[in-house]
């Protein structure tokens, strides 16, 4: 399965009782269409300025590591109806012990596209290799600075070195596996965009298949807190449009905003999201109605009445699809 494919149609799609058709097809057909984002650790080794693990309130709440033998159950509830499996979302995964036996649940399940976000400073060569022969489809590493001083500077306790090496050692593999997949995604603010031009040329030999480009987002009392982008806007065509050009020759997936000038609207593609977009950690799930550890998705579809619920969106009225909208940026993916 092409997942990114999936995405491309969802931004196709503009009107949302189509969108909702199509889902309600997929639903009462048994198809996959839930994407599972799963932290299975709320902890980090490192402190990223952007990120709220440098909000010293904020990290006092986030604790738990997911039982190893609750990973079953998880799997039981939720994988034979899951498109996708997103392991690290907003901590790192690498720090959970337990990782071989998600990916082989995921394999087991049959889940097509299965992803893990990482910023790459623990990843060893010979683990990478044998979460690929599990199934794992793709790492997604994070990146807040092009050059040395500048990552170090905001990927706090962050090793260049180790980050360099580990991709390199990605790119390896990808020789062997050449249906794993790399992707980058940088978070840029005004002290880190202008790195972006030297982008190709510092990661010119590693075989990039998607390169994510994002502005900063408020999440938190973080370390850094410029949030401002008034001195990208004059320069940030320019720069997309140079990172589009490479990339393409590169045959590498540009995911980025067409402009940064109005940031994060409301979106009609955002409206599924509540019925797909399901985020599972050490102290949260998804929804509270859902007793996963007793019963499995179809069940508690059946339970909560949830084909109805879809139906009846296709019909909905234009104020309630309104409302159903999120402030989200819009991506293009080239």
């Amino acid at each position: 399965m092409n997942y990114y494919a999936l995405l491309k149609l969802n931004n196709f799609v503009k009107n949302p009782r189509l969108k909702f058709l199509g889902l309600w097809m997929y639903h009462i057909t048994g198809k996959r269409y839930l994407s599972l984002q799963f932290d299975p650790v709320n902890a980090c080794n490192l402190r990223c300025k952007m990120c709220y693990f440098t909000d010293k309130d904020y990290i006092k709440k986030l604790k738990g590591v997911f039982p190893k033998e609750d990973l079953p159950l998880l799997g039981k509830a939720l994988f034979r109806r899951a498109a996708k499996l997103q392991v690290g979302c907003g901590t790192e995964p690498t720090l959970y012990k337990n990782l071989d036996l998600i990916f082989k649940q995921a394999q087991e399940a049959n889940i097509p596209y299965v992803s893990m976000t990482t910023n790459a400073n623990l990843l060893e060569k010979d683990t990478l290799e044998q979460w690929i022969v599990l199934g794992l489809n793709e790492i997604t590493v994070s990146l807040h600075g092009v050059h040395k001083a500048t990552y170090e500077n905001f990927m706090g306790k962050g090793d260049y070195h180790r980050f360099v090496t580990a991709l390199t050692h990605a790119s390896e593999l990808k020789k062997k596996y050449p249906d794993f997949k790399i992707r980058i995604n940088y978070t840029f603010n005004e002290d880190n965009f202008a790195e972006l031009n030297d982008f190709w040329e510092v990661f010119d030999a590693i075989s990039i298949d998607y390169l994510q480009i994002r502005p900063i987002d408020r999440i938190g009392n973080t370390a850094y807190q410029n949030f401002s982008l008034e001195k990208i806007q004059p320069i940030y065509e320019k720069t997309y449009q140079k990172l589009k050009e490479t990339a393409q020759k590169k045959q590498t997936i540009l995911i980025a905003p067409k402009s940064i000038r109005f940031q994060h609207q409301q979106s009609i593609n955002s409206v599924i999201q509540p019925f797909t977009y399901c985020y599972i950690s050490p102290t949260s799930f998804w929804d509270a109605k859902f007793d996963w550890k007793k019963e499995t998705f179809n069940q508690y579809a059946k339970r909560t009445k949830l084909a109805q619920r879809l139906f009846q969106l296709i019909f909905a009225k234009k104020q309630t699809l309104i409302a159903m909208q999120n402030k989200t940026l819009n991506y293009d993916i080239n």
